[in-house]
């Protein structure tokens, strides 16, 4: 959730910036950015001026005169876990001896050159942008979490939305994005458009994007979501999407809930888009995939298939099986696709009805059988 220097460097603005030391220190948070063209002296350090997160820029002007002054200047922002030093002036570069690139490289400090000759305002108020984003969605994921996890009413959970933002129309939904943004500046775009956005919210945290979208009229959201889909895919590369169902405001507990279970269903199936369905097996299923009680299942199905056939055969077995499966029970289709004659096909599933016990109970078979196979692509095992 915190932005890194990294992150902002990405910024087209510093196109131009050059990494002279302290690399491997790159993914520094940054709290706060500061001016710092002045020598450093003890008393800034009594006074606790410079804080952990903070990111200073300098002319290093300072310096001309008093050049070894460069040394305790380095060592105080090290010493208070600063994020790391942007020199914006090619005039005075020659004062970032070789020594003071190892003392930054050691301690895996930031020492950014800027080439393009930017005025501070302009750099602050990037990184300024950054921050105020981020912290904005710190408040909001907290609050997002409060509705989705909270003890508490309908009528506070309405509250809390309307904190987000307070014109939030009649009906909405929960889009659910994984994957990242072309660009650093197409996500700018995005946040700043949202910000401005009357009836919709966007947050991000570490492991996904959300967009609650809404509207007065059930068709106009589904139209909008529709529309925010096709921005998804131009905007984000090769992204995993989860849809909640349209709700009426006051459910925004379960839009959210929906949302990131679809996510979840999409992420696994490597499917682009998913959209919450109740009647979806794959769907119950996935929140169940790393349970003890899934691999437990799948194992006491393959085992029961492997004691009933040879170990030359059992991955044959286990492949019809899947392909009954996919293809809805249909033993001509099977057939055809696996290049086998019906008999055969038929042959197979008998056996495997035999191995579970299930000779009489078709219902239960093909139950156990569609989630043993589904249960298997969830957790990505393999074949016997």
């Amino acid at each position: 959730m915190n932005i890194s220097l990294n992150e902002i460097l990405k910024n087209n603005i510093f196109n131009s910036a050059v990494v002279l030391a302290g690399q491997n220190g790159i993914g520094r948070e940054v709290k706060r950015i500061l001016v710092f063209d002045y020598p450093c002296n003890n008393e800034i350090l009594n006074r606790k001026t410079l804080a952990s997160g903070d990111l200073f820029i300098t002319c290093l002007e300072q310096f001309r005169e008093d050049r070894d002054g460069i040394y305790d200047y380095i060592n105080a922002l090290i010493a208070t876990k600063s994020s790391g030093l942007l020199i914006v002036t090619d005039e005075h570069i020659d004062i970032i001896t070789e020594d003071i690139k190892k003392i930054c490289n050691d301690q895996e400090f930031p020492l950014i050159f800027i080439k393009d000759d930017l005025p501070y305002a302009v750099i602050m108020d990037t990184v300024n942008q950054y921050i105020s984003i981020e912290n904005l969605n710190l408040i909001h994921n907290l609050k997002l979490d409060k509705i989705m996890y909270g003890s508490i009413s309908e009528d506070e959970k309405m509250d809390i939305l309307y904190s987000i933002k307070p014109d939030v129309r009649q009906y909405l939904r929960t889009v659910y994005v994984d994957g990242e943004f072309n660009s650093e500046m197409e996500e700018l775009k995005n946040y700043s458009t949202y910000l401005n956005n009357a009836k919709d919210v966007y947050v991000r945290n570490n492991e996904y994007k959300i967009f609650i979208l809404s509207a007065d009229k059930l068709k106009e959201l589904k139209h909008h979501s529709d529309d925010v889909a096709a921005q998804i895919r131009e905007f984000i590369e090769n992204p995993r999407v989860g849809f909640s169902r349209i709700y009426h405001k006051k459910d925004i507990s379960k839009a959210l809930e929906e949302g990131k279970r679809s996510l979840e269903t999409a992420k696994t199936m490597n499917m682009e888009f998913k959209e919450y369905n109740p009647l979806s097996v794959m769907q119950l299923l996935v929140p169940l995939k790393d349970t003890q009680e899934a691999h437990d299942f799948y194992d006491a199905y393959v085992n029961a298939v492997k004691d009933k056939v040879s170990a030359e055969n059992l991955r044959e077995v286990l492949l019809t099986m899947e392909t009954y499966v996919a293809n809805a029970g249909d033993y001509k289709v099977t057939a055809k696709v696996m290049s086998q004659h019906e008999n055969t096909i038929r042959y197979r599933v008998n056996k495997v009805k035999y191995a579970l016990n299930m000779e009489n109970d078709n219902i239960k078979f093909n139950e156990t059988l569609a989630i043993a196979v589904k249960l298997r692509i969830l957790m990505n095992r393999a074949l016997n």
